[in-house]
């Protein structure tokens, strides 16, 4: 009998995570954030207005129903096997009624924030390496990008994500209206806030120092994290930079 061929998993891909949030124990929306790691902990990284239920530039409540987000649901990889999952609930606010995430010393101005997570032994965490932003490979306008997460809440088998692929719209060294973030084009919909975005070259890539080859081997910067659409059906879409994350992480007690 032919033993079965072993399945080979993207490491990007186990990094991102199914997330529902949740008012009252109601849904409110589906989205995305990603496992990374800072201090020894461990922490999801999504948009801020995921967690907080608001429109960052506008102010707008963004649920029907009014409620604020008070949980997140999270599809975690289960220790026990890679393949399975297991749910996590992931309260939004202290007993006090403070927040418990950590946003951008700037606020909302940034719509990215960190979750600390609960570290269960019955999960298994796939942090991304957020040292892939430093990577030396040259971004340029144009260059096709893929932004890992799931749209409308969708998943291929299990809660694996989907990789949806865009293009780089904006000049890439020049910040959208002054803040730390730049554009794509983004056939993306709902579910996808809080999706990390990669440059994925195989082949040869252009550095610093003039070109280089991957040798037969996919190559990976991080680029950043999506937060939807800037305005309406336009289908562009902003990407905050990696930085703003380790900013964020900064202001953890502890932290780097």
């Amino acid at each position: 009998m032919t033993a079965p061929k072993p399945i080979t998993i993207d490491p990007l891909s186990t990094s991102s995570l199914l997330v529902e949030v949740h008012a009252a124990g109601q849904s409110l929306v589906k989205a995305t954030g990603f496992c990374v790691e800072a201090a020894a902990r461990k922490f999801l990284v999504t948009n801020w207005h995921v967690v907080s239920g608001i429109h960052p530039d506008t102010g707008e409540v963004l649920s029907s129903s009014g409620s604020p987000p008070d949980e997140l649901v999270i599809r975690h990889h289960a220790s026990a096997r890679l393949g399975e999952w297991v749910i996590k609930k992931q309260p939004l606010q202290m007993p006090s009624g403070a927040n418990v995430w950590f946003e951008h010393p700037l606020g909302k101005a940034i719509d990215v924030i960190a979750l600390p997570l609960n570290q269960d032994s019955d999960v298994a965490f796939h942090p991304l390496d957020l040292g892939l932003a430093d990577f030396d490979m040259q971004v340029q306008v144009a260059m096709p990008v893929s932004i890992i997460g799931f749209p409308f809440g969708l998943a291929t088998v299990g809660a694996w994500p989907i990789w949806k692929t865009s293009h780089i719209a904006s000049e890439p060294h020049l910040n959208y209206e002054g803040r730390p973030a730049f554009l794509i084009d983004a056939t993306t919909q709902g579910g996808m806030a809080g999706s990390p975005v990669v440059l994925r070259v195989y082949g040869g890539y252009a550095t610093s120092k003039g070109s280089a080859t991957g040798n037969g081997k996919p190559v990976t910067r991080f680029l950043g994290v999506y937060a939807g659409r800037i305005h309406g059906q336009a289908g562009i879409g902003r990407v905050w930079r990696p930085s703003v994350i380790k900013e964020i992480l900064a202001t953890v007690p502890g932290g780097p």
